[in-house]
């Protein structure tokens, strides 16, 4: 039972300090500076329905 709630706290104590990291350096906008130019051209290719 120990080692069970032992794993459970390292685990949670683990994304927690994942989720701080990516916010303390900004880490998901960064993420999307370098997808930007990916996603620019995904989406300028997709047709559209103009219609109102």
């Amino acid at each position: 039972m120990f080692k069970i709630l032992a794993k459970l706290i390292a685990t949670a104590l683990s994304l927690f300090g994942l989720t701080v990291a990516i916010y303390w350096f900004n880490l998901d906008m960064k993420l999307m500076w370098f997808l930007q130019p990916y996603l620019d051209k995904w989406y300028d290719g997709l047709d559209r329905d103009r219609r109102l």
